[in-house]
């Protein structure tokens, strides 16, 4: 049995990550960006973000690509994948598998009813709740340069130094306040960390989308 480290939390929930987030990205001066949350959990910390830096928020949806029992890599509905090497899976079921995380990507999109904002020519800032391996977020990062971004960040409230090593090949830069060696789940940084009902995504999107209120 694997043995998961303990670490302390380091954020109550994904609003507190997002704003401890927001202070690294509106450090770096960006000029009219725009915030793509990954859905679900990504979403909540990027409502902050986009909130700190006046900027619109979209968001994308990214799906994991299984087969024969292994974790193959990710992908967005419509941009290409990512996928680890040498996983010895025949090609025909790797299509198959991303066939059917493409399917789920973009139903979960449709079901969220949100108004994409484009993103190309423009910097993106592209977040997600944590992460340990990077894979998702790598594979939206992907999805942001078929989209043709002028500058492509990535962006994490905290995240494993392996999956951030990573994301350093699909970025051109990488916001990560919270880089650890000691983390096996994304949830071990967060004393709140429920999974988000398709609903309230929605509501926050909307909500963006509406802009500022009086």
């Amino acid at each position: 049995m694997r043995l998961v480290p303990w670490i302390p939390p380091l954020f109550r929930d994904r609003e507190a990550a997002g704003r401890a987030l927001s202070g690294a990205v509106a450090a770096l001066g960006l000029d009219e960006p725009v915030v793509v949350g990954v859905a679900r959990g990504g979403v909540a910390v990027a409502v902050e973000v986009a909130r700190a830096l006046e900027a619109p928020l979209t968001a994308v949806d990214v799906e994991r690509v299984n087969a024969h029992g292994l974790r193959l890599g990710a992908v967005t509905a419509h941009g290409p994948p990512y996928l680890r090497e040498g996983h010895g899976v025949p090609n025909e079921d790797v299509e198959s598998a991303l066939e059917r995380a493409r399917r789920a990507a973009a139903a979960l999109e449709a079901r969220l009813e949100h108004a994409t904002v484009p993103v190309a020519s423009r910097t993106a800032v592209v977040v997600d709740d944590g992460l340990i391996t990077g894979l998702t977020l790598a594979a939206a990062c992907r999805w942001a340069r078929a989209e043709d971004v002028a500058r492509l960040i990535a962006a994490t409230p905290v995240g494993h130094v392996d999956g951030l090593a990573r994301l350093r090949e699909e970025a051109d830069l990488v916001v990560c306040p919270h880089p650890l060696e000691e983390i096996a789940v994304v949830g071990q940084a967060y004393d709140i960390f429920d999974p988000l009902d398709e609903w309230y995504v929605a509501g926050l999107l909307a909500d963006a989308a509406a802009g500022p209120q009086a």
